[in-house]
């Protein structure tokens, strides 16, 4: 019998250390306000019409550069304080700082634990690091873990989320017409 063989080549073998990004440079406050200046040019292009959405996928390189910062920067939080500042005072009723919140905001809080402590003494000294928490989506095991106040910025989630609990209904849903009222199918009648 014989076995499977690929018709991939074998793969060589990698010799030598990783090639690995070196560390960049900490950004100074100009920096970080250049940077998150074009990404909310970035982010205003995305929202907008066809030939908006066509021009910001060309210009995927700010959005890729503040992602990159955020994640692996040893210090992202000049750059948050540039990205939350402009999502304050832009005056787009909010929506820069709702893209900012549940972007960049959220994806730090999500992957960065190592900067959590630093997150929540900014949200007790500006207010406007905690309108910016309180518009990222976190789920309730990490919003436990995160230190005060920060727990406390994310809503409980509603009721219905989890469902009504009510007889006959499984997480809010109606059972199939197939199926009795608790959810399980009927008996067979042939």
């Amino acid at each position: 019998m014989k076995h499977y063989e690929s018709s991939v080549p074998e793969d060589e073998p990698a010799v030598g250390p990783d090639e690995v990004d070196p560390p960049r440079a900490p950004l100074d406050a100009r920096s970080a306000h250049r940077i998150a200046l074009r990404y909310r040019e970035w982010s205003l292009l995305d929202r907008g019409g066809r030939v908006g959405r066509l021009e910001a996928d060309r210009r995927l390189d700010d959005y890729e550069e503040v992602a990159q910062r955020l994640l692996h920067d040893l210090d992202p939080l000049p750059l948050l304080d540039a990205l939350i500042a402009l999502g304050v005072e832009s005056d787009d009723d909010g929506a820069f700082l709702d893209r900012v919140s549940t972007g960049a905001v959220e994806d730090v809080l999500h992957h960065r634990a190592d900067l959590h402590q630093r997150i929540a003494d900014r949200c007790r000294a500006e207010p406007s690091w905690s309108e910016a928490v309180r518009g990222a989506t976190i789920d309730p095991e990490l919003a436990a873990r995160l230190p005060s106040p920060l727990p406390g910025l994310f809503p409980a989630p509603p009721p219905e989320a989890a469902g009504t609990g009510s007889p006959g209904r499984r997480n809010g849903r109606r059972p199939s017409l197939r199926q009795d009222r608790t959810g399980r199918r009927g008996r067979r009648t042939v």
